[in-house]
């Protein structure tokens, strides 16, 4: 299988799926499917101040974003989900929109990898 990826890195993946195929497939296509939307929802809650909703949907990505080894992400979203009540907003969306710039690239990793290999 060639991975021609910039963010994910897909050992993490290998080694989960037990190097099948057909589970590396099922956890790409989740991936492809549920991020693009919860990237949605954080944006809205983001716009709405809504610190807990923020929370929530990081702490929903947390196990996909350690499946695919976006190490870049752990120590942002692990800080997001631990001072979001008291992080200044200014920060918080900071913090948010680079959480956000990386599962773009995360997304487009993963549509390459299906493209390249399904």
């Amino acid at each position: 299988m060639h991975w021609n990826t910039k963010i994910i890195n897909p050992q993490d993946l290998n080694k989960i799926s037990r190097g099948d195929d057909k589970i590396i497939l099922k956890y790409l296509l989740q991936f492809q499917e549920l991020i693009p939307q919860r990237i949605d929802s954080l944006k809205e809650s983001l716009k709405a101040e809504d610190r807990k909703q923020v929370r929530q949907l990081l702490h929903q990505m947390s196990p996909q974003i350690q499946f695919f080894g976006i190490m870049d992400l752990v120590k942002p979203i692990r800080r997001l989900e631990l001072d979001y009540e008291t992080m200044p907003l200014e920060e918080l969306n900071t913090l948010i929109e680079t959480v956000i710039i990386k599962l773009d690239l995360a997304i487009n990793d993963v549509n390459l990898a299906i493209r390249e290999n399904f």
